[in-house]
């Protein structure tokens, strides 16, 4: 029986179902009190039986003790904590509580790396009341970036040019959270290109502490301030920068203490090397399909194994293709969407494999709600980079076309740094 702790993630219910048929059965866990999971149960238990639970891990231990667990899988950081918990009741592989920690809190993260020799990236937390009232070590480097300590998609991220911004920046976010602030990675070139940014994301898998790469996944650049533009997978750089970017990726990997499941590491280029922004101990959020579609593998499969102690693989085959997943974001001075594209169009399109439609005509946007407030993403897939570029821009040419905003009076700063 394997135990999967389900919130709204990188694996759908019905891809997590299929990945353990001939494998294994499946429970879900609900927290009752998450709004985004508790609506689905009645889906769910058309998949597999589901526990419902109200954060107590001794109630859900206890019902699920009579099922004998066979494994945990996790696919999202708010189930992390209690995956733990079964996993530790029962003998499982999964990260304990300890790497749940430094797993969910960008502070804690940051500390362990840096202490680990892991890139060295000054980082102070505080908790925002009195935007005016804010202060950071003496002597703190800027410019920096401003996030949640636990966060996601970057939503509520701002770029702070300097001490003297420090103020009008955080009037931007909402008050009574505890924040980051880390000194600002600046970029340096990566690809040779101007179509890919300046960091990537190595899509790993650990089993017992030894860890191999699927492959390196290429960036869109950044809309601004900081919300993801999109994903290729895969683009390694040249062999000696791959070589640096996957080593960073297991030292980052071992200083957390991560030794069962999937890991997907975001990395930045900068003048002095690859610098790790940040790891995540799941499957990176679009994988699900961008990895199947490159490589034939299925990732969720994989953790599913995984999650059983199962050895990693002796390899994960050769990509036959390049697959992209382009996320349509709104600019910062956007307030409502005003027009779209028709999705035949864009499915119209060579290489195109899938259009989701993520909002209608007359919904308002709003750039602090980071990349989960996107309009839709469109995913597209070519033999080759070079022809990948090619059909990129050819969807391009059709967004530009065809979106509208509603904008305020008032232009809203766009500050995404330049490096």
């Amino acid at each position: 029986m394997l135990v999967v702790p389900y919130t709204v993630g990188p694996a759908s219910p019905v891809q997590i179902a299929e990945a353990c048929e001939g494998r294994t059965d499946l429970v879900f866990l609900v927290d009752a009190h998450d709004p985004q999971a508790a609506p689905l149960v009645p889906l769910l238990e058309e998949l597999a039986p589901v526990v419902v639970h109200d954060g107590n891990a001794s109630r859900v231990i206890e019902a699920l003790a009579p099922l004998g667990p066979r494994g945990v899988a996790t696919f999202a950081e708010p189930t992390l904590r209690i995956g733990a918990a079964v996993a530790g009741a029962f003998g499982l592989p999964h990260h304990n509580e300890e790497t749940c920690g430094l797993l969910t809190s960008k502070l804690r993260q940051r500390e362990r790396l840096n202490a680990a020799g892991v890139g060295h990236v000054p980082t102070a937390a505080f908790l925002l009341d009195d935007p005016a009232a804010v202060t950071l070590p003496p002597g703190f480097r800027f410019p920096a970036i401003v996030k949640p300590e636990e966060g996601v998609a970057s939503r509520d991220t701002v770029y702070v040019a300097s001490e003297g911004d420090l103020p009008a920046r955080l009037r931007e976010l909402p008050a009574g959270r505890t924040y980051v602030c880390e000194a600002y990675i600046p970029g340096a070139d990566l690809h040779g290109t101007d179509w890919l940014a300046d960091y990537v994301s190595v899509e790993s898998a650990v089993s017992g502490g030894a860890v191999g790469h699927l492959g390196v996944s290429g960036r869109l650049p950044l809309v601004a301030p900081f919300r993801e533009g999109g994903l290729v997978f895969p683009v390694p750089p040249e062999e000696k920068t791959a070589a640096a970017i996957t080593d960073l990726a297991e030292r980052a990997i071992a200083a957390l203490g991560i030794t069962t499941g999937l890991v997907h590491t975001e990395i930045k280029m900068s003048p002095d090397g690859p610098q790790v922004i940040e790891v995540n101990g799941r499957l990176g959020g679009t994988m699900s399909r961008l990895i199947p579609r490159a490589l034939g593998l299925d990732p969720v499969r994989l953790a599913v194994d995984l999650a059983l102690g199962a050895p990693l693989p002796s390899g994960f085959g050769t990509p036959s293709r390049v697959a992209m997943l382009v996320y349509v974001q709104a600019p910062m001075e956007a307030t409502a969407l005003a027009a779209t594209p028709p999705a035949a169009r864009l499915r119209a399109l060579p290489g195109v494999f899938g259009v989701d439609v993520l909002a209608r005509s007359g919904r308002p946007v709003d750039w602090r709600s980071g990349s989960l407030g996107r309009i839709c993403d469109v995913w597209i897939d070519a033999p080759s980079p070079e022809r990948l570029r090619e059909r990129y821009r050819a969807v391009l040419d059709v967004l530009d076309s065809g979106l509208a905003w509603s904008r305020a009076t008032a232009p809203t700063r766009d500050d995404q740094p330049a490096d």
